[in-house]
């Protein structure tokens, strides 16, 4: 019982944080994904400021943004984007993802694609 409370501890600021969002006033900010490298590959955003994310996959290789450490400290307004439970948004070749997040707390976290790592396509994400 004492887990489920705990649960439910983590997951009542979540999603009263999301319904205080104003969506709306959402900040764009587009990232070319190409083969083996993020274009930028340093992004900075505010805690308490929601983004729209534009990811375009302009490569001939399925590409992931992966950045579980920041995702889990968003609030992500369709989490559906997200797979490998909440760690990255996956893009296929010539295509887009629009996702709508706003970062909580300020800190720096690692970005990589999980399939591209070793060929350089990593990146950092600055939350200020």
């Amino acid at each position: 019982m004492a887990w489920l409370i705990a649960m439910l501890a983590l997951l009542i600021p979540a999603a009263r944080a999301q319904s205080d969002v104003d969506w709306s006033q959402a900040q764009q900010v587009n990232v070319l994904m190409v083969d083996d490298r993020f274009v930028p590959d340093q992004l900075t955003f505010r805690h308490g400021v929601p983004y729209r994310l534009l990811l375009e996959n302009d490569g001939n290789d399925v590409h992931e943004f992966t950045a579980p450490e920041f995702f889990a400290d968003a609030v992500v307004r369709d989490p559906g984007f997200l797979s490998q439970d909440g760690k990255e948004i996956v893009v296929q070749p010539g295509a887009a993802v629009e996702v709508e997040l706003m970062p909580i707390h300020p800190g720096t976290f690692q970005l990589i694609c999980a399939n591209h790592d070793w060929d350089g396509m990593v990146g950092q994400i600055t939350v200020e």
